[in-house]
């Protein structure tokens, strides 16, 4: 007679172990969001720290190859203009950074239309059109006059059509006081109002990066005074409703965490510190004033 071995009785799961499985794996999802968050962001900052490498280069490419650094743009004939020699440095370093096709498009409703991945920081948003418009997530720095003249920065109101500015082309030799204690181009403040009629819409990134103009904070940031020598400093983004000519609109920032990412006039890539001092951050942002900060207090 054959005896077979019994088979073992299979015996399910109860109800509170079942509940102590779920409970552990929601509490490593808990650990590790976070951690994955983390790995996102120090990716998406090195992107946004490898733009404005790329962005500086072109800079100083442009420089080589005209004499003078790229301008703010001018808006002699309107905002926007319609004559291509008043645009700013978004459309003039172009060919410095592999986009001459896109300066070649004959239509300006369609360049507008048009997205250059290299000017979005992917901590903030994808690489697509908002509001009907391609942007930009970088502004050149307008130095403590931007939307005037905007003639103390490196970045300064270019000649234009009609020659109105003629001292608009800036050479390395004129940033007096350093090339790596000067910024040039960092990440822009975004502000998306709710309130106050505004609809929603940010009126300094309404616009697309092609041609707004040296008086439009699209393309244009700074340290602009607002009283008793207290200078615009770098804040994150935010979400508060503003009139249209408040201090926000001329205002440098970020979405990240940590400050605000800018690239020097000679090319090297600073996280400035959102706590930074006005006073320093204004020594940053002007190119010949003779004053002196470390770069540790950025």
């Amino acid at each position: 007679m054959l005896i077979f071995p019994s088979r073992p009785e299979r015996r399910a799961f109860t109800l509170i172990e079942l509940l102590v499985v779920i409970a552990i794996i929601a509490i490593l999802i808990g650990l590790l969001l976070p951690a994955i968050q983390k790995v996102r962001e120090a990716a998406a900052r090195a992107k946004c720290q490898n733009n404005l490498k790329q962005l500086g280069l072109a800079f100083q490419s442009h420089h080589d190859s005209v004499g003078y650094l790229p301008t703010a743009g001018n808006g002699d004939t309107g905002n926007p203009p319609t004559d291509r020699r008043d645009w700013g440095w978004a459309y003039e370093i172009l060919p410095f950074i592999e986009q001459m096709n896109t300066m070649n498009i004959t239509n300006n409703t369609t360049i507008r239309d048009t997205i250059v991945p290299v000017y979005y920081c992917p901590s903030r948003r994808n690489a697509a059109l908002y509001n009907g418009n391609a942007k930009s997530d970088y502004a050149g720095n307008g130095g403590t006059r931007v939307g005037s003249n905007s003639s103390d920065g490196s970045v300064v109101r270019a000649r234009g059509a009609y020659n109105t500015y003629p001292q608009g082309q800036i050479k390395l030799a004129y940033i007096s006081d350093g090339t790596s204690n000067t910024i040039m181009v960092g990440e822009k403040l975004i502000n998306r109002p709710t309130m106050g009629g505004l609809g929603g819409v940010d009126w300094s990134d309404n616009e697309s990066w092609a041609g707004p103009g040296y008086a439009d904070g699209d393309i244009m940031r700074g340290c602009v005074n607002w009283g008793a020598n207290l200078w615009r400093v770098p804040i994150p983004d935010t979400n508060v409703a503003v009139p249209l000519d408040n201090q926000l609109n001329y205002q440098f920032g970020s979405a990240h965490a940590s400050g605000t990412q800018f690239v020097m006039v000679d090319g090297s890539v600073r996280s400035v510190r959102f706590s930074v001092s006005t006073a320093t951050f204004m020594r940053a942002c002007v190119r010949n004033d003779g004053l002196v900060f470390s770069s540790d207090d950025l």
